[in-house]
């Protein structure tokens, strides 16, 4: 037995990872701003409203419960980088419509675009598109067999957490109406700084009004700019 007076074993510090993202809004483009209510960063034109708001992790977990979230890879540690890295980039969509007959919001045609001028597509509109680099899912690592839990995650229906919260295709916002969702793409590389979230081809008119009907005719793209600051911090210290 080996006996050593004043000395302890040091405790190895809980590492943790935070990306936020900021609006950066342009001078003089008053289509573009803040809301000083809710903080989403809002495209506001004739009464038509697209309100955009960053999740990270934290935030997620407040949401969601992060035993069973689709959302993050909390429980489960990286067991090379020390901590638990982010899932996807997500952000929650709202459209409010308060003017026009019929809108609609197509996430195919959505993407992220890095200041690296590569591109993402989200899961809710990947389509056949599943590959690197513009697409990749790490959700395995928390729910398939390598999570060290697959009766639990096996039972657990994820897919029920999408369905109820992601921002689904062919949701049509009709006039008085407003629709709210999830979207999420693959996470952020380590040296990005910027990016833009680009809402293209939103639909503003059909040329038939009657519900499920006709087809769009009138199109717009929405882009949204926004800056970024991410690292590792010491959980017992905080940020």
């Amino acid at each position: 037995m080996i006996v050593c007076t004043g000395c302890a074993l040091q405790r190895q510090p809980v590492l943790g990872y935070l990306v936020e993202a900021f609006p950066v809004e342009t001078e003089g483009n008053t289509r573009f701003y803040k809301d000083p209510v809710d903080s989403t960063f809002v495209w506001s034109e004739d009464g038509l409203q697209l309100k955009i708001r960053f999740f990270n992790d934290r935030m997620l977990d407040e949401r969601f419960d992060p035993v069973v979230s689709p959302y993050t890879l909390s429980g489960w540690v990286d067991p090379n980088l020390g901590y638990t890295p982010p899932l996807w980039t997500t952000f929650e969509v709202t459209v409010i419509n308060r003017t026009r007959e019929r809108v609609e919001l197509d996430p195919t045609q959505v993407v992220l675009r890095l200041d690296s001028d590569n591109f993402y597509y989200c899961r809710q509109g990947v389509g056949v598109w599943k590959n690197l680099p513009h697409y990749v899912d790490y959700s395995y690592l928390k729910w398939g067999s390598r999570a060290g839990n697959v009766e639990f995650y096996a039972n657990t229906d994820r897919n029920d957490i999408w369905r109820r919260t992601e921002f689904q295709r062919e949701k049509p916002v009709r006039k008085g109406r407003k629709y709210r969702g999830m979207l999420t793409f693959p996470a952020l590389p380590r040296d990005t700084e910027n990016f833009t979230l680009e809402i293209n081809n939103f639909i503003l008119a059909y040329d038939s009004a009657e519900a499920g009907f006709g087809n769009p005719v009138e199109f717009t793209d929405i882009h949204f700019d926004f800056s970024v600051k991410q690292g590792i911090y010491t959980v017992e210290e905080g940020r």
